[in-house]
């Protein structure tokens, strides 16, 4: 089967929502949008959030930030991002990235290829809807072990 990209408009707000913990993620486009190319995900982000340190061999991400403060530790490297900042992790680089505030940080999330990452936080949503927490044991699968399941290393 052939993916056929197709145009899309979004809104303020529209999209696919998942909240998980205090972080909002918002998928505008994905790989059915995109014939697979990337997902577009817009992160919003109170102080004191974000992803730990981790790597994933199978798609690259970029960070874009829109608002707010980060750091971030992108391979060796530590990071002051703000608005107007771009961070490119490509496949395999350990990363993270933290909002600092005093701001709700805002930033968009471009994974390539699509689909990995959109699937990933799929999962991971309807294990904390089965459980309340993705670490809790209990029905719900452990975050770590749906992290491993999409080639994503939780590294701290």
């Amino acid at each position: 089967m052939t993916m056929v990209a197709r145009p899309r408009h979004f809104g303020p707000g529209e999209g696919k929502t998942y909240k998980l913990g205090r972080i909002t993620l918002t998928f505008k486009t994905g790989a059915a949008d995109t014939a697979g190319a990337y997902t577009l995900c817009e992160a919003i982000e109170p102080r004191d959030s974000g992803a730990g340190l981790h790597r994933h061999p199978t798609y690259d991400e970029t960070h874009i930030i829109c608002a707010g403060h980060y750091q971030c530790r992108l391979g060796e490297e530590m990071l002051a991002l703000g608005p107007g900042d771009m961070m490119f992790a490509p496949r395999g680089t350990p990363h993270s990235i933290k909002s600092i505030g005093p701001e709700t940080g805002v930033e968009l999330i471009i994974s390539s290829p699509g689909g990995i990452f959109d699937a990933f936080i799929d999962e991971v949503a309807a294990s904390m809807n089965d459980s309340g927490s993705p670490s809790k044991p209990g029905p719900a699968a452990d975050f770590r072990t749906i992290a491993a399941k999409y080639g994503n290393r939780v590294l701290d």
